[in-house]
């Protein structure tokens, strides 16, 4: 099992080329975040084997999955939405995961610094970038009007639009992607970001996930 944490969460495309729906994904990635959650004093590793040998095949069988190929495809997304939908799944995977970047878990959303013109510098558009979890590697951000395009190493892509709010706060809703993380969301979906402090013309940026938890990143110019 690939040990890697996506902890940006702003949104990649889930591709139904298996036959399963969303919430047939969803359905089974919960259970499988309840069976995590009672496993106590095992290496974290395991954890996550675990929870797949208890899961899957009976998924497998229920849905006439029979092709390795497709079972393949529906692990990956399976292993995606996890990392949406369960806190627990996330954090097992922090520690598996070396943080090379400047990501943080706060215990709470911060409080907003920012005056109304840094928060609407930042929508003026340009180009800045953020770095990822677990290597550190730099993925590009360019913001046009109402757009927000993630462009990753080898060219991929995001597109994302922007919903701006009160308080410093704005939503990206997911529109395509064609990213190896695409498994992550569907289109349409929303995801609630603020933008809480301004250094250096550096934008320190929280992200709210669906199950409460805050995580932090930098959104550097360039």
């Amino acid at each position: 099992m690939r040990k890697y944490l996506i902890l940006i969460f702003i949104s990649f495309q889930f591709n139904s080329i298996t036959g399963q729906t969303i919430q047939q994904i969803d359905s089974v990635s919960l259970k499988m975040c309840e069976s995590l959650s009672t496993l106590k004093d095992i290496k974290d590793d395991v954890k996550i084997t675990m929870i797949f040998q208890k899961h899957l095949p009976d998924f497998y069988e229920k849905s006439n999955i029979t092709s390795q190929a497709v079972a393949d495809s529906v692990k990956d997304k399976v292993y995606f939405r996890l990392q949406k939908n369960c806190k627990d799944f996330r954090e097992v995977l922090a520690k598996l995961a070396e943080n090379n970047s400047d990501w943080i878990t706060l215990p709470k959303k911060p409080k907003s610094k920012v005056s109304k013109k840094e928060f609407s510098t930042l929508f003026k558009g340009g180009n800045f970038y953020y770095k990822e979890y677990d290597n550190g590697k730099i993925v590009n951000v360019l913001i046009t009007q109402n757009n927000w395009v993630e462009i990753f190493e080898d060219n991929t892509y995001s597109k994302l639009l922007i919903h701006p709010k009160d308080n410093g706060e704005f939503d990206l809703e997911f529109v395509e992607s064609n990213h190896i993380r695409k498994n992550l969301s569907v289109k349409g979906d929303m995801y609630t970001y603020g933008l809480y402090e301004v250094n250096d013309g550096i934008f320190s940026i929280w992200i709210s996930q669906s199950d409460k938890a805050i995580y932090g990143f930098r959104l550097y110019p360039k």
